[in-house]
């Protein structure tokens, strides 16, 4: 049924906007819905209409890992993320996104660093990294990026580390 609606679509953009048909064609424009919606035959979607397609799409892994990593970033309010103290990150949501530190994760381990009172150079070396501390310290004060190695050290450093433990 799509099949043909969308074969419906490009003849009427044919017929009524050849010169967007004659770009699309050349490359111009990158895809047939682009081409559409620039003619004024489709509406643009909107941010919130595509999440929903996403997420009704996802899987129930994905959803809840998703939902983690919201909660990680402060972005679902107090209720939705469930009860725990502000800013802080629940123990098994993710301290990273990619080879970037998450913002609740940066947060937690300057904490941890001040109720330590030690430096990032500290933790690099009880993570077993012989490192100077520079890579961690960048990571935490202009958000650059971690060696996967050392953010999977970093949740087991923080694990360790949680709450009152030294």
């Amino acid at each position: 049924m799509a099949k043909k609606r969308d074969d419906d679509d490009l003849r009427r953009l044919k017929a009524e906007f050849p010169d967007v048909h004659d770009a699309l064609l050349a490359g111009r424009i990158p895809s047939p819905r682009k081409a559409l919606v620039l003619a004024g035959l489709k509406p643009e979607r909107s941010r919130l209409e595509k999440l929903k397609k996403s997420w009704a799409k996802a899987t129930d892994g994905e959803r809840d890992a998703f939902l983690a990593w919201l909660g990680a970033t402060g972005a679902l309010p107090e209720s939705a993320a469930g009860s725990r103290p502000e800013g802080s990150r629940p123990e098994e949501a993710p301290i990273a996104s990619g080879r970037y530190l998450l913002p609740a994760a940066i947060r937690e381990i300057r904490a941890t660093m001040a109720r330590r009172k030690i430096t990032p150079e500290d933790v690099m070396n009880e993570m077993g990294f012989a490192s100077d501390g520079r890579a961690l310290a960048r990571a935490l004060n202009w958000n650059a990026s971690l060696r996967l190695a050392v953010i999977a050290a970093l949740e087991r450093w923080l694990r360790e580390n949680a709450g009152g433990a030294v």
